[in-house]
């Protein structure tokens, strides 16, 4: 039999496989992870946590973008993705009904208390999304769909037609055709786009990814009671926000909110193998999937593969058996109480928001005083990287800009973190803002030379 050595795959590109990269991928996410100070090479992965070649030890508040719920490398995701090659029924004989997928929808319907749902797997959120989308057509027979202005849900043709951000759209249109933007929680203008019952179904994320933006209290309740007056099917977009991130098993829920059909993915998968989900009432896919030749109308092939949902049945396992909602839910409110002792204290924060542990830091630009020799003008975006930078780099922790343009850094730690954790996230916030405000620090400086030094087409691109 022929040898297999993974670690002299990993060994060959020596400290930084970067311009490799560049040169078989995508040159221009490597201009980017040089211009924001993100080339850093990780070895390890534990928990909440990431080591450097030195050994040194990173606290890992991006998450995967919010997939990492139990972190990296879990003894029980690990040892049941072990059982699974060893012992799994042959994978990807696609006509069978695989009992791993009966077990994981049992599971699911359990862990989020909608007992009387269908289950349909994909292979990530967007194509959750996707089969969201389809599914809600055929139901209904109507051919549009709406969705908040600053939404996302995704990359895909279908989903990206559901995104507020013209930046992502440029380039790729037409789009789906039928598809309303309404202003968000405009509950006047959601009438009106629903008014002519054309609309298939609404799509909503309970807390917006982009800027962290929870809905006000009580406004989707009004959605819901608008969309069951028109017609209109819910989908709860829970992609980011389900299984726990927010504190909840599903977020949508905390708002009194029962949606027709809700998208999973990220926490599902642990950041682990991919999978999703979206769960339906009965009513809704027996609409679509209404004979035996209709009965595979929406399928893909990977969507039911042993590994995925091994994954998916491991990591609620560890949900459930960790109390890892609670957690997050116990974590978060310290974390935000936190962080906002910090912008009362320290100038430069505007506003803390979020549930559980997802959570927004946006950055007030105007009370930080930085010199930025060379730039035209100081944006919110640039100003929030700065402090992203200083973070990585003096303090250990990996956080993200987000929301291109509005200068908001997204927390979204594993959600098994520690109290420990949370001061550390709280310190370095507290001395990271003392420090950029002074304009000081190798990550503030480093930044600024490099925009500088920068193409102009990536300064565009990227921050501005």
């Amino acid at each position: 039999m022929a040898s297999f050595d993974l670690q002299a795959i990993i060994d060959s590109f020596g400290p930084d496989s970067g311009p490799a990269y560049a040169r078989h991928l995508n040159p221009r996410f490597h201009d980017l992870l040089r211009l924001v100070g993100f080339e850093k090479r990780f070895v390890r992965g534990e928990g909440p946590y990431l080591f450097d070649e030195e050994g040194n030890r990173y606290l890992d508040a991006i998450g995967g973008f919010a997939s990492l719920s139990l972190g990296r490398d879990h003894p029980v995701v690990r040892d049941a993705l072990e059982q699974a090659l060893r012992i799994a029924p042959p994978a990807l004989v696609q006509f069978e009904t695989p009992p791993l997928a009966v077990a994981l929808a049992e599971s699911l319907k359990r862990f989020v208390d909608r007992p009387h749902d269908r289950v349909f797997f994909v292979n990530s959120g967007a194509e959750s999304v996707e089969a969201a989308m389809k599914i809600a057509r055929a139901a209904t027979g109507r051919p549009g769909f709406a969705y908040w202005s600053n939404a996302f849900h995704g990359l895909t043709l279908g989903a990206l037609s559901l995104n507020g951000a013209d930046w992502l759209r440029r380039g790729f249109e037409p789009l789906i055709p039928g598809c309303r933007e309404v202003p968000f929680c405009d509950l006047d203008r959601l009438r009106d786009a629903l008014a002519d019952e054309s609309v298939a179904a609404f799509f909503f994320e309970p807390i917006q990814g982009k800027g962290v933006i929870p809905h006000p209290p009580g406004v989707l309740k009004e959605v819901a009671e608008i969309c069951r007056d028109t017609g209109t099917l819910l989908v709860a977009d829970e992609v980011q926000t389900g299984l726990g991130r927010a504190g909840a098993a599903l977020a949508s829920r905390v708002d009194g909110v029962e949606a027709d059909i809700v998208c999973l993915s990220k926490g599902l998968s642990a950041g682990s193998v991919p999978v999703g989900a979206i769960l339906g009432r009965a009513p809704i896919f027996d609409r679509v999937f209404d004979s035996v030749e209709r009965s595979v109308v929406h399928s893909s092939t990977f969507r039911e593969n042993p590994l995925a949902m091994t994954t998916g049945l491991a990591v609620l396992h560890v949900l459930r058996e960790e109390r890892l909602v609670e957690r997050a839910a116990e974590t978060g409110d310290a974390l935000i109480r936190g962080l906002r002792r910090v912008a009362a204290e320290v100038p430069g924060i505007r506003e803390v928001r979020g549930r559980g542990l997802m959570i927004g830091v946006e950055i007030d630009p105007s009370a930080i005083s930085i010199d930025m020799p060379g730039l035209a003008r100081r944006t919110p975006t640039l100003v929030a990287q700065a402090l992203v930078m200083r973070l990585l780099t003096e303090h250990r922790l990996l956080t993200q800009s987000t929301s291109k343009g509005s200068g908001v850094i997204k927390v979204v730690p594993p959600l098994l973190i520690s109290n420990e954790d949370v001061d550390w996230i709280v310190e370095a916030f507290r001395s990271s803002l003392i420090e950029i405000g002074r304009g000081r620090g190798a990550a503030v400086r480093g930044l600024f030379g490099m925009l500088q030094r920068a193409p102009g087409v990536v300064i565009r691109e990227s921050l501005l």
